[in-house]
């Protein structure tokens, strides 16, 4: 689900260890989810599962620069170590900064798709559950900023190197040596204030590589916008983004993404809410027939609340899954989560 996160291995940004917080707190929350689902790609096996997580809150006052936070969580798919967790220094009107590993705190892919739903994405668990845009940091071991203004709420992300982030003792360090260990700058910047019921942003991501290291490899860029409008119990919205794509030495075919996700949500009552989403991704002059090939992912949801537990259906389809053509998946999945 969108609250968990799954990504890296401890880590902590080297100008903020040096920073000591006094009078800290620490609190704990958790969840677990139960569910079912039902595969047209995947007919064998067991259809149910579960997952749990634990996450961890901290905060503490550094004497002359503000309040520093720290997120953590562990889930059953890492119980070894934390599946991600991020380092925060609010310096009230001067902003925040912090170190990411995992959570997706900051940049241009929080607003991948925005499109209002009742519970997931409509490509949510399909054969390709992925949001399109393509040039972000990644959330894994990048430096961020965020700041509000007239309303305006600013994030950035820059990622030194597109790899796992070192843990502190170089186990995870390395050199470039691929296309994948490029450099990355994104942005978001959203308002809520500006008209009653609408919400809006923008973004922008760059990618930059060395073709020293891999020659002939050029450097990439995304955009992204999208807006949410509410009026009574319904929510109408779109996200529109376009990237094009690094290419490698090869001269594999693949001019990028470009996505058009629609949705529409209302809530029935305070408990229950239902939404229909529409995601088309369309690979440009992807592959060897150098033709666009557009990925179309349809869902319904259903979710109903009470209290701590919520109950969820979700049917999403998708045609031309990844740019191929007649490759097709449809998954149904009911959940029961709680939170305590």
């Amino acid at each position: 689900m969108k609250k968990l996160t799954k990504i890296g291995a401890s880590a902590l940004a080297g100008s903020l260890v040096a920073v000591s917080a006094q009078a800290g707190e620490l609190s704990a929350s958790g969840t677990w989810e139960l569910t079912y689902k039902s595969d047209d790609k995947a007919n064998t096996g067991n259809p149910f599962g579960s997952k749990s997580a634990i996450s961890f809150n901290g905060s503490g006052d550094v004497d002359g620069l503000g309040t520093a936070s720290f997120f953590a969580a562990i889930n059953d798919n890492n119980p070894a170590g934390f599946a991600s967790h991020n380092i925060l220094l609010d310096m009230g009107d001067a902003g925040t900064v912090g170190f990411d590993q995992g959570v997706g705190t900051f940049g241009a892919s929080t607003i991948d798709d925005k499109s209002p739903t009742a519970w997931e994405e409509s490509w949510h668990n399909t054969a390709n559950s992925s949001g399109g845009l393509v040039h972000t940091g990644g959330s894994g071991g990048v430096l961020g900023y965020s700041n509000s203004m007239g309303g305006f709420a600013l994030s950035v992300e820059y990622a030194p190197a597109l790899t796992t982030a070192d843990n502190g003792d170089g186990a995870a360090g390395g050199d470039n040596t691929s296309l994948a260990n490029g450099s990355n700058i994104n942005f978001a910047v959203t308002n809520s204030d500006l008209v009653d019921g609408l919400t809006f942003g923008f973004g922008a991501g760059s990618s930059e590589y060395d073709d020293s290291v891999v020659v002939g490899a050029e450097d990439g860029s995304s955009v992204v916008g999208f807006a949410n409008y509410t009026m009574g119990p319904a929510t109408v919205g779109v996200t529109l983004s376009d990237s094009n794509n690094a290419r490698s030495a090869t001269g594999a075919n693949d001019g990028g993404r470009e996505v058009e996700a629609f949705g529409i949500a209302f809530a029935v009552n305070d408990s229950l809410s239902i939404s229909y989403n529409q995601h088309d991704m369309t690979y440009k002059k992807n592959g060897s027939s150098n033709a666009d090939v557009t990925q179309e992912s349809t869902g319904i949801a259903i979710a109903y609340t009470m209290g701590g537990a919520t109950i969820a259906l979700q049917n999403n389809s998708q045609d031309n899954s990844s740019g191929t053509s007649g490759t097709n998946d449809e998954i149904t999945e009911i959940s029961l989560s709680l939170a305590f």
